[in-house]
C-alpha cells in the first residue's frame, strides 16, 4: 500500500510538472507568434521567444517554483497545526518550555561572559600582534623591564614594529569640586601608536611636549572624563591640578580604550630627563610590543633570549640568571580565569544535555500518546517524511518558544550577576554584554536543541504501523527500541547530574573551609579609607608626620571610635615588598634564598584598629620616632623563617639592596593572609610611620557603631586638616574580606544554579518515564491485582525499574564525576578532589530525589481498578 501511496504522489507530481510544461510551450508560441508579427524571420522569432522565456529551462524553474510555493503553504499549515497542537497539551508544552528557558538561559548568561573574556578580542588595532615583555628569574619568577633593559630593546630589535612601557603612579586631582586619588600611567612617547587607538577628543601629545622645561600635558580616560568633568568637551586645552602642577588636557581617550589592567585613569608622558633610564635593577616598568607582520611569538622570544645572554655578560650583576621573554597579551590580561571559565562552561555544557534529552523523552512520550492520531495520518496518505517534518516543527515551535525566553531570562541573571559583583571580579567585566555574536549563538543552540529533540522522536513515531496502531492502541510507537531510548535519555541525564552534584560538593566543601580560615586581623566594624599627600605640598618627612599625627588624634577622639591607625598599604588589597634580610650574631646579612617581604609604615595604634595580636615583645610607641635607631615588628612565620627557633627579640634585620641601615626587632604580632583567604601567609615586616612616613596612607578605625555612620564624620576631620586630601576607597574591612572570595562564591553559586537545574530535570525525566510505564501497563496492574498481588508488590514492580535506571545512571555519573573532578583542580583550595564525603553524598541527594520521582507514579500504580482497567481494553 505504501509503494503504492509513493508511486501515485510521484505521478502526481509529474503531471503538475507536464501542465506547467504545456502551458509554457503554448506562450512560447504565443510569442513566437507576435515576433512573426513584428517582421521578423519565423526561425529568428522562435529563437528570440527562447531567449525571452529561457526554453526548457525556464519551463523547469517555473515548475519548481511552483513546487516550491506549495512546499512553503505545507510548512504554514504544518506551523499552524503545530501551534494547535502544543495549545491542547498545555502540561507538556509548559514543562518543556521551563525546560527551554532555563537551559537555554544559563548558556546564554555564561556565554556572555566567555566570549566578553575568550573569544572576543582586545579593544586594540591588530590586537592578536600585541605582547608584553617581561623579564623572567629562575628562582623569583616574572617582573616587569628594567628602565635601562627597555632602553636596549627598544634602540635594538628585529621582531617589534613598536614598542612601549608604563608604570602606575598615584596623583592627587585638587581644584575639583571633591579631592580624588587618581591612577595615572606615566608612558612613553610610542604608547598610543602601538595600541592604535586615536583620542575621542582632541588628540595625543606630540613629540616636542615631552622635552623637559615644556608644559605638563596629560590624556584623559573617557570615564574620568565624564565622572570628574562632566563630559564636557571644553575640558580639551584647559590645566588641572594633578599634585598641586598644573598639567594641560590635551585629548580624551574614547570609552573602549583602556589599559591591558584596567587601572590607568589617565596618561601622562614620560619627560626625557625625568625618569632614571640607566637604572638596571628595579624592574618596574610594564612593558608592551606590537610584532611586525609575519613574524610570529616564537621568533620574537628567540631574539629576546639572545638579548639576555648579552645582557647578562655585560652586567652580570644586573642580570645574571634573568632572561627575556614576550607573553600574549590576551592570555596575561585573561589570567588564570580561563580555566574557572572553561569548567563553567563545562557545566552549562551538561545542563544543555540533559535540557535536550529531558525534552526529547518529553516529546517521545508525547509521540507515544498520539499514536492514534498519526496512525491515521498515515492511513490517509502522509508519507514518512511528512510525519517526521510535523513532528520536527512542532519542536522548533517550542525550541524558538523557549529560546526566545531563555535569551530573555539570560539577561536578567546577567545583570543581576554583574550588578552583584564588585567590577574587578573579572578582567574586560564591563565588556560582559548581550551582543550579536551572543545572540547568534544562543540562536544555533536553540535550532539545535529543537532539531535533536524533534528528531527522535519524529523518526520513532512515524515508525508506526497504522493497521496495528489502531487495533491495539497499547502498543507504543517504536516498540522496544523506542522504550530502550528512552531509558538511556533518562540514565543519561541522571549520570550528568551525579557529575554536577559531585563537582558542587567539592566546591561547597573547598568554600566553606576557606572561609573558616583566619584573616588574621578580626575585620568586624574597622572603617577603612585611603588619603593622599600632594608631594609639593608635604615636601618633608615632618610635614607627613604633623599630618598623620594630628589626623589619628582628630577621628581617634570621636564618639563611638575605639581606635584609628594609619598603614601605608592594608591587608586584602595590595602590598609593597622589600628585600629585608636577618642579621647574623657577626653583623653580615643573611639572604640565602629569602623571598621579599610586605612592609609598611604603621602608626602606634594600627594594631589596636586592625586587630592584630601582638605575641611577643611590644608595640610601636611615639617615642619611636625620626631621632631614635630604627626598629621593626614581624610577623610569627617571619621570625620563624628569619631565626627559626632563636628568640628574635633584639635581633636585627637589613634591607639587601646595599643600604647600611639597620633595624632591631622589637615585636612579634600575628600572621596576616595579605592578598585574600585563598593566599598563602607571606613574610611581613611593619616599621613605624613616624620613622618612614609614607606619602599615602590606609586609615582603620575601629568602632562599636555601624561603620557606615561614621564616614562622612571622619572625611570631615581629614577635611577640617586639609580640605584638598583625596580621600578614596573607602570601605568596611569586612568587605575586602569578603572580595577576596568573590571568584569562590561565583562558582560555588553557579554550579549550586546548575546542579539543582539538572536534578530537577533528571527527575522530571525519570518521572515521565516511570509514569508512562505505568500508562502503558495498567491492563498488566489490573490482572495482577484481580490475582491476588497487594499494594507493596505492585509498588515494588514499579519502583524495581526507576531503581535500575537510577542506579545504572549513578554508576555513570561516579565514573564521571571522578575523571571530570580534575578540571576543578584550580578551583578547590586544600580540599581532596576525591574527597568520600563528596562521592557518597551526591549520589544519595540524586537517589533520594529520584526515589520520590518513581514512588508518585508507582503509589498511582497501586490504587489501579482491576475492573476500570479491563473494561478500559
Amino acid at each position: 500500500m505504501k509503494l503504492l501511496r509513493n508511486l501515485r504522489a510521484f505521478f502526481r507530481r509529474k503531471k503538475i510538472d507536464a501542465d506547467m510544461a504545456e502551458e509554457m510551450r503554448a506562450h512560447l508560441a504565443m510569442q513566437t507568434e507576435r515576433n512573426v508579427a513584428a517582421g521578423m524571420a519565423p526561425e529568428e522569432a522562435r529563437y528570440a521567444a527562447q531567449r525571452q522565456f529561457g526554453g526548457v529551462e525556464q519551463i523547469k524553474e517555473i515548475a519548481r517554483e511552483q513546487r516550491s510555493g506549495q512546499w512553503l503553504e505545507q510548512l504554514g499549515r504544518d506551523f499552524r497545526y503545530g501551534f494547535r497542537q502544543l495549545r491542547r497539551s498545555p502540561i507538556f508544552t509548559g514543562f518543556a518550555l521551563l525546560t527551554l528557558v532555563f537551559g537555554i538561559g544559563a548558556s546564554t548568561a555564561i556565554f556572555s561572559v566567555v566570549h566578553a573574556l575568550l573569544l572576543s578580542p582586545l579593544p586594540y588595532h591588530e590586537a592578536d600582534r600585541l605582547v608584553q615583555l617581561q623579564s623572567r628569574h629562575l628562582e623569583q619568577g616574572v617582573s616587569g623591564l628594567a628602565p635601562a633593559t627597555f632602553g636596549d630593546l627598544a634602540a635594538n630589535n628585529a621582531s617589534f614594529a613598536a614598542l612601549a612601557a608604563q608604570y602606575y603612579f598615584y596623583v592627587n586631582l585638587t581644584g575639583a569640586e571633591t579631592p580624588a586619588l587618581l591612577n595615572s600611567a606615566d608612558v612613553t612617547a610610542d604608547y598610543f601608536r602601538l595600541f592604535g587607538v586615536a583620542a575621542l577628543r582632541g588628540r595625543v601629545w606630540s613629540a616636542d611636549e615631552i622635552k623637559p622645561g615644556n608644559t605638563r600635558v596629560v590624556v584623559l580616560s573617557h570615564a574620568l572624563w565624564s565622572s570628574q568633568f562632566g563630559a564636557r568637551d571644553s575640558i580639551v586645552g584647559q590645566p588641572i591640578m594633578l599634585d598641586d602642577l598644573a598639567h594641560t588636557v590635551v585629548g580624551v581617550m574614547p570609552a573602549s580604550f583602556k589599559d591591558p589592567a584596567q587601572i590607568a585613569q589617565l596618561w601622562r608622558p614620560m619627560q626625557h630627563g625625568a625618569d632614571n633610564l640607566q637604572e638596571r635593577s628595579s624592574r618596574y616598568w610594564t612593558a608592551f610590543g606590537r610584532l611586525k607582520p609575519g613574524v610570529p611569538l616564537e621568533q620574537a622570544n628567540l631574539e629576546l633570549a639572545t638579548a639576555a645572554r648579552q645582557l647578562e655578560q655585560a652586567h652580570p650583576k644586573n642580570y645574571e640568571r634573568w632572561t627575556l621573554q614576550a607573553a600574549d597579551l590576551h592570555r596575561l590580561v585573561v589570567g588564570d580565569y580561563r580555566a574557572g571559565l572553561f569548567v563553567v562552561l563545562g557545566a552549562v555544557g551538561c545542563v544543555m544535555l540533559i535540557t535536550c534529552a529531558n525534552l526529547t523523552g518529553l516529546s517521545l512520550v508525547r509521540a507515544t500518546a498520539r499514536r492514534k492520531e498519526l496512525a491515521i495520518r498515515s492511513a490517509l496518505g502522509s508519507s514518512r517524511a511528512l510525519l517526521v517534518r510535523q513532528l520536527l516543527t512542532e519542536s522548533l515551535i517550542l525550541s524558538v518558544a523557549g529560546g526566545a525566553g531563555g535569551v530573555l531570562l539570560g539577561h536578567w541573571g546577567l545583570d543581576l550577576l554583574l550588578a552583584s559583583l564588585p567590577r574587578s571580579w573579572l578582567p574586560r567585566a564591563d565588556e560582559i554584554a548581550l551582543n550579536l555574536p551572543v545572540l547568534a549563538a544562543s540562536l544555533a543552540l536553540t535550532v539545535f536543541t529543537g532539531v535533536v529533540a524533534g528528531l527522535a522522536p519524529g523518526f520513532t513515531a512515524s515508525r508506526v504501523d497504522a493497521g496495528e496502531a489502531l487495533k491495539n492502541s497499547l502498543r507504543a510507537p517504536g516498540g522496544p527500541s523506542a522504550r530502550r531510548l528512552r531509558s538511556g535519555l533518562v540514565v543519561a541525564e541522571i549520570a550528568l547530574a551525579v557529575v554536577l552534584l559531585a563537582g558542587t560538593g567539592l566546591l561547597g566543601r573547598s568554600f566553606v573551609g576557606l572561609m573558616q580560615k583566619k584573616p588574621g586581623f578580626d575585620p568586624k566594624r574597622v572603617l577603612s579609607l585611603t588619603v593622599s599627600l600632594s608631594a609639593k605640598r608635604y615636601d618633608s618627612p615632618q610635614k607627613c608626620r604633623e599630618f598623620f599625627s594630628r589626623a589619628q588624634a582628630e577621628v581617634a577622639t570621636m564618639p563611638g571610635v575605639e581606635a584609628a591607625g594609619f598603614t601605608q598599604t592594608s591587608p586584602f588589597r595590595w602590598g609593597i615588598p622589600l628585600p629585608f634580610a636577618p642579621l647574623r650574631l657577626d653583623g653580615v646579612v643573611n639572604a640565602t634564598d629569602l623571598p621579599p617581604a610586605f612592609t609598611d609604615p604603621v602608626s602606634e595604634d594600627f594594631f589596636k584598629a586592625i586587630g592584630i595580636p601582638l605575641r611577643a615583645g611590644r608595640s610601636f610607641t611615639a617615642a619611636d620616632d625620626e631621632r631614635k635607631s630604627p626598629v621593626v615588628m614581624i610577623s610569627e612565620s617571619t621570625a620563624r623563617r628569619y631565626f627559626g627557633r632563636e628568640d628574635p627579640l633584639g635581633r636585627f634585620l637589613a634591607l639587601n639592596n646595599g643600604s647600611r641601615a639597620r633595624f632591631e626587632v622589637v615585636g612579634v604580632v600575628g600572621d596576616v593572609r595579605r592578598s585574600g583567604l585563598t593566599s598563602d601567609i607571606p613574610l611581613q615586616v611593619y616599621q613605624p610611620l613616624a620613622q618612614r612616613p609614607p606619602g599615602f596612607a590606609a586609615l582603620m578605625v575601629r568602632t562599636g557603631l555601624p561603620p557606615a555612620t561614621l564616614v562622612k564624620s571622619v572625611q570631615s576631620a581629614v577635611w577640617r586638616i586639609d580640605p584638598d586630601i583625596p580621600i578614596t576607597d573607602v570601605a568596611t574591612m569586612d568587605t575586602f574580606v569578603n572580595r577576596s572570595v568573590t571568584q569562590p562564591r561565583l562558582h560555588l553559586t553557579l554550579f549550586v544554579l546548575f546542579a539543582a537545574l539538572a536534578l530537577l530535570l533528571s527527575c522530571i525525566g525519570l518521572y515521565g518515564l516511570v509514569a508512562y510505564s505505568v500508562d502503558q501497563r495498567t491492563r498488566e496492574f489490573g490482572i495482577r491485582t484481580a490475582l491476588g498481588a497487594n499494594s507493596r508488590e505492585v509498588l515494588g514492580l514499579v519502583l524495581r525499574e526507576g531503581a535500575v535506571l537510577v542506579a545504572l545512571g549513578i554508576s555513570l555519573g561516579l565514573a564521571g564525576a571522578f575523571v571530570a573532578a580534575r578540571w576543578l583542580r584550580a578551583m578547590v583550595f586544600e580540599t581532596s578532589l576525591h574527597d568520600p564525603g563528596v562521592f557518597l553524598a551526591a549520589p544519595f541527594i540524586l537517589a533520594a530525589v529520584a526515589a520520590f520521582a518513581c514512588w508518585v507514579p508507582a503509589r498511582r500504580a497501586t490504587k489501579i481498578d482491576p475492573m476500570v482497567a479491563l473494561r478500559c481494553e
